[in-house]
């Protein structure tokens, strides 16, 4: 359809833009052209490019509109581009229709147009109609791809059950195991020559009857209830031990599997697997203790320690009960890096050996659970050592040293101990419980031991659960991203919003961000969770920008795992690019103690991001000269103070200590280096007028308003 010019033959212009203004007015339709549609669709391009192809489609769009005299058909070419850019899904041409149809209209180099309501419609109409071809022919090509493929199957298949055929008469030709396929009644109608051979005569002479006839009459009523089994479909397959009888009437113990073809159809059919079990049975004793025992030290394993505790356990004086150690061997990985496996191995059998001479003298056991750790569990008496003085034998009996070529090596260990637990404590809940009482000896340092707490280990084990849930909680929603207002000490006016994770706990209630951060930070999850955390805060700052035209910083602590994370870099250019936050409006938090190397990976990233414009500040800022040179040695833009000073000081009640004095001169020198002092945690106005007495910028808290959704964070603004 042409549309012609009005009689001047110019097109009109309400307001006079100039270049640049144009460009950036259809850069801005691209943006948010581009944006509806990544939220809801896959695009298979880069951002980068995608944004490209956008840019390009608007300007074309914006020049059509304008020519004289006026066509809609060039449209048509920009619906297929949309798909061929891989915008396929349902809702890729409606967010088309909603941003171009009014953003053309609102663009002021349109103004004026003669008729330009309806050129935009034309356009948009020819657009969507070659959207829909294009998506049409895509189908047929997708559709055309199948059939090629469903052919190309079925010709395997073909090829594959000719194979198999074949693969099954090789088998039984190779086989040493005996080989039957029988009919319902037990009739062979096939055997290979392994079976024969089980039995000691010829295929061609076996009996013409059946399986039960070279059966031990014993037997044969077992071996008819597992056909009935089979032929009616109860059971998919039966396998035990069985007897048969060979032709010189000796008897061979063999391990029969039957399964059944076609069940329940007519001319079923059963397959039998004989395999010869008689030199198994002379190894059976010999297989057992290497399942039950560790190669190496020859100690019990795991498995025997287990069904052992259950017995002892069962057994022992109710008056003196049992006491169990779980034994970890510090820095063991230095001896292998730095000697050899051969010496570690040197190293595992000595300790089992001092580990067996410590309690010689009492009812024990002493097993190898794996890598580098042991367990003692002894059957206390009257004369058996309390805890203490097990732990000083056993420390002492490992720190004597060894002495391989010029290098005398000794060991030391982390204990947990289980003491006269409660009987009625399963054997499995007693060596959970000794693992939980090793890990928190562990976390106290090298050579450290810790009694079984009940009250502590149910602690433990609340957090190990909500570790373990965590990463369910964000897929179902559970595990949010809430906002909470930075303000001037006054309160008066916002400063920024922090991002920050907040879990509705179905059982425990509101889990706070310090939580969360730390709980995805042991469990590796914090990778993944902190970048989705980045995104979707960026991509909500940038809605609130150009719904509510707030230009407020974006404030998001990291850990110390993402801030030392080699691909940070590239995960914050591209979050930036894709949701076209100003690089200048994003503060992302490191903590300073990760940044104490100055030559490490996160103080390399710090230098990095800095430089491309992201405002840096050092969280847990406290009064250490290392947190001082972190300030002096890295563009850092903010401190916050952290968090155990916070609350130190809120219990002080603002009284005029030490710490506040170091407080006060903490915050001058870093207001002297151009640096803003924030604060965290600040929950009473009482807390916020001591802050700001010594000199703080900004800070967060319940005081001026709790975290929330994005939804209340509105409210605010």
């Amino acid at each position: 359809m042409t549309v012609p010019f009005p009689e001047s033959g110019r097109p009109p212009s309400a307001v006079p833009l100039s270049p640049a203004e144009r460009a950036k007015a259809r850069a801005k339709l691209a943006r948010r052209w581009a944006g509806q549609i990544s939220t809801t669709e896959y695009v298979p391009l880069e951002p980068e490019e995608f944004q490209r192809t956008l840019d390009d489609m608007v300007d074309a769009l914006v020049d059509a509109a304008r020519a004289e005299p006026f066509q809609a058909h060039p449209a048509t070419a920009h619906g297929a581009e949309l798909v061929a850019a891989g915008c396929t899904g349902p809702a890729a041409l409606q967010h088309t229709m909603d941003v171009l149809g009014k953003g053309l209209l609102a663009l002021p180099e349109l103004a004026g147009l003669p008729r330009t309501a309806e050129r935009v419609v034309l356009l948009l109409g020819a657009l969507a109609a070659g959207y829909s071809e294009a998506v049409r022919l895509h189908t047929l090509s997708q559709q055309d791809t199948m059939l090629k493929a469903l052919r190309v199957a079925l010709q395997d298949t073909r090829r594959e059950l000719v194979l198999a055929h074949g693969r099954f008469e090789h088998l039984l030709a190779c086989t040493s195991s005996g080989v039957a396929v029988t009919d319902a009644e037990g009739r062979f109608t096939l055997v290979n020559d392994g079976l024969a051979t089980i039995l000691g005569q010829p295929k061609e002479e076996l009996p013409p009857g059946s399986l039960f006839e070279v059966s031990h009459p014993e037997d044969v009523a077992a071996l008819r209830n597992a056909y009935r089994s089979l032929l009616s479909g109860r059971v998919a397959r039966v396998r035990n031990e069985h007897r048969l009888v060979r032709a010189d009437g000796e008897r061979v113990w063999a391990v029969l599997s039957l399964a059944a073809v076609r069940p329940g159809e007519p001319g079923a059919q059963v397959v039998a697997v004989v395999e010869d079990s008689s030199e198994l049975k002379l190894l059976q004793g010999q297989m057992n203790r290497q399942a039950l025992h560790d190669r190496l030290t020859q100690l019990p394993n795991r498995q025997y320690f287990g069904s052992n505790l259950e017995r002892v356990r069962r057994q022992a004086d109710p008056s003196t009960g049992i006491t169990l150690y779980h034994l970890d061997l510090d820095g063991f990985s230095l001896i292998t890096h730095g000697l050899g496996r051969a010496v570690g191995d040197l190293v595992l059998d000595t300790v089992a050996r001092r580990l067996k001479a410590v309690v010689a003298g009492e009812q024990a056991m002493v097993a190898r659970f794996g890598a580098d750790e042991f367990a003692l569990l002894v059957q206390n008496g009257p004369g058996t050592p309390d805890v203490v003085r097990m732990i000083q034998r056993i420390t002492a009996a490992l720190a004597e040293p060894l002495y391989v070529g010029d290098s005398g090596l000794a060991a030391t260990a982390c204990i947990g101990v289980v003491d006269r637990p409660a009987r009625d404590l399963s054997g499995e809940e007693l060596l959970e419980a000794a693992e939980l009482a090793l890990a928190r000896a562990k976390r106290n340092g090298c050579a450290q031991w810790a009694l079984y707490d009940p009250f502590q280990d149910a602690r433990d084990r609340e957090w190990a659960s909500l570790a373990a849930a965590l990463p369910g909680a964000w897929e179902t929603g559970q595990l949010t991203v809430a906002y909470q207002p930075v303000s001037t000490m006054d309160g008066e006016r916002l400063l920024g919003v922090d991002a920050l994770l907040h879990w509705d706990h179905p059982r425990r209630g509101p889990v706070r961000h310090e939580v969360c951060a730390d709980l995805a930070e042991q469990t590796g999850l914090i990778m993944t969770l902190g970048v989705a955390l980045l995104r979707r805060a960026c991509a909500q700052l940038r809605d609130w920008r150009e719904r509510l035209e707030c230009d407020l910083p974006l404030h998001v602590p990291l850990t110390a795992n993402q801030s030392a994370d080699p691909d940070l870099v590239g995960h914050i250019r591209s979050i930036v690019d894709s949701t076209g936050l100003p690089a200048d409006r994003l503060w992302l938090g490191m903590p300073a103690p990760a940044l104490v190397n100055p030559g490490g990976e996160a103080a390399e990233n710090l230098r990095l991001l800095a430089a491309a414009g992201v405002r840096i500040e050092l969280l847990e800022f406290s009064t250490t000269a290392a947190d001082l040179a972190c300030l002096e040695d890295l563009p850092v833009r903010a401190v916050r103070v952290a968090g155990w000073l916070v609350e130190r000081q809120a219990h002080r009640g603002g009284r005029d200590t030490l710490v506040a004095g170091a407080l006060r001169e903490l915050a001058r020198l870093v207001r002297a280096a151009g640096v803003r002092v924030v604060v965290a945690g600040v929950e009473t106005p009482e807390q916020a007028e001591w802050w700001r007495s010594i000199g703080a910028d900004a800070a967060r808290g319940g005081h001026f308003a709790p975290a929330g959704s994005p939804e209340r964070f509105e409210e605010l603004l």
